[in-house]
């Protein structure tokens, strides 16, 4: 088992530069160092530091990649065909939604300067990540790789992103556009510099740099489409690496059950991401859960509704007399049904009424408080819910769903 874990010297190294890279990392988010920012100064220090750790790093103790030398080749075509692959599907894609004009300088002067600032960068990190992975363990260590790979994307966001996170639709929507495909992406990294050592993450990583430095358009896609693509080509990428590499490195006999496991992750991945999503309200039908009796027999509480999103003008004119509406009133959201549409000169106005209530509501809903038409009701599925908000200190009298 010795074999499997690091040394008390590979622990302090891997503990040495975490901590160096956590400390530039607060230097240079924290006020106190704000008037770096992206000034040449700032340029200067991001370069020193770099520069200084690739020296740290290569005069450090080294543990030489998994793969024996004669696989490298092939683990460094497949790590930039993999990130060729996710670039070209992106591209295609923006051939749909559209491209908008890079906003990094694509002159010749603009691309010299951009590969002296960041490519000490990338190659700095990427040497510490190498000696971070290998000496964390000594073989394949999936909690290692996951760690470091977590370990290097939440050093590649700006503080101020993090604080920005002030609701559960921001949160959710940073972690599926940004956090979650720069995870991907390190996570194949980490991987390949693991079996590959750092020339084959700098080839893969390379690749994206090059293509956003130099590249006078990108694909400007919808954040849903670039979050699934940044997140499943790694994704894949990784599991068909893995593949291939421990079948070509004789550590696992081809067959059957291997087939299916890797189809298993592929399945398992995007219905795992497809869950998500509809829960927070990505897609144009989301989940919400009945509180109260107000709309019985027709919904009971626990009994869980989909809702059609109102998105435009013409989704608001096909709500008629009878429909189960969702609408925000403060900041609570109501089911009712509308019983009457009134047409006032500042536009529509809707009169709403719970099935079990004795009266119409005494306010109009207007337009904008719509959030969407009631398609669905799966009754009783949404009681754990339920208890698990029962600790919330909303009174149940201003519940009106």
């Amino acid at each position: 088992m010795r074999r499997y874990l690091p040394t008390e010297r590979s622990k302090t190294s891997c503990l040495l530069l975490t901590v160096l890279v956590i400390g530039y990392y607060l230097c240079d988010n924290l006020s106190l160092f704000s008037f770096m920012g992206r000034s040449p100064y700032g340029e200067i220090c991001r370069l020193f530091f770099w520069s200084m750790m690739i020296v740290i790093v290569r005069r450090l103790p080294k543990i030489r990649p998994e793969a024996k030398i004669r696989h490298r080749s092939d683990i460094y075509y497949r790590a930039f065909l993999f990130a060729f692959i996710h670039i070209a599907l992106w591209f295609c894609l923006g051939l749909f939604e559209g491209f908008g004009k890079n906003p990094f300088n694509t002159a010749l002067s603009g691309i010299l300067r951009n590969v002296l600032t960041f490519g000490p960068v990338l190659i700095g990190r990427e040497w510490v990540r190498n000696h971070i992975a290998r000496h964390g363990a000594r073989k394949e260590n999936y909690f290692v790789l996951i760690i470091t790979a977590l370990f290097f994307t939440l050093t590649n966001f700006n503080i101020t992103r993090y604080s920005g996170l002030t609701d559960l639709q921001k949160l959710v929507q940073f972690m599926a556009q940004f956090f979650l495909p720069e995870f991907s992406r390190n996570l194949m990294a980490t991987y390949l510099s693991q079996i590959g050592g750092t020339s084959a993450s700098l080839l893969y990583l390379g690749v994206f740099e090059a293509v956003n430095y130099v590249s006078p358009v990108l694909p400007d896609l919808k954040w849903i489409t670039a979050a699934l693509v940044g997140i499943m080509c790694p994704v894949f990428s990784f599991i068909w690496m893995q593949d291939i590499y421990l079948r070509e490195a004789g550590l696992v006999r081809k067959s059957k059950q291997d087939n299916e496991s890797i189809i298993g992750w592929a399945v398992t991945c995007i219905l795992s991401i497809g869950i998500v999503w509809f829960a927070s309200g990505v897609f144009p039908i989301y989940p919400s859960v009945i509180a109260t009796g107000s709309m019985e027999p027709f919904i009971k509480p626990g009994d869980m509704i989909l809702v059609k999103k109102v998105q435009n003008m013409s989704d608001i004119e096909d709500i008629k007399v009878g429909d189960i509406i969702q609408f925000r009133k403060d900041n609570i959201l109501i089911c009712h049904r509308v019983v009457e549409i009134l047409s006032k000169e500042d536009g529509l106005y809707y009169r709403t009424k719970g099935d079990n209530n004795s009266e119409p509501d005494p306010e109009l809903v207007r337009t904008e408080q719509i959030r969407g038409k009631i398609t669905q009701v799966i009754p009783k599925i949404g009681w754990p819910t339920l208890l698990l908000k029962s600790r919330d200190n909303i009174p149940p009298d201003e519940l009106e769903f």
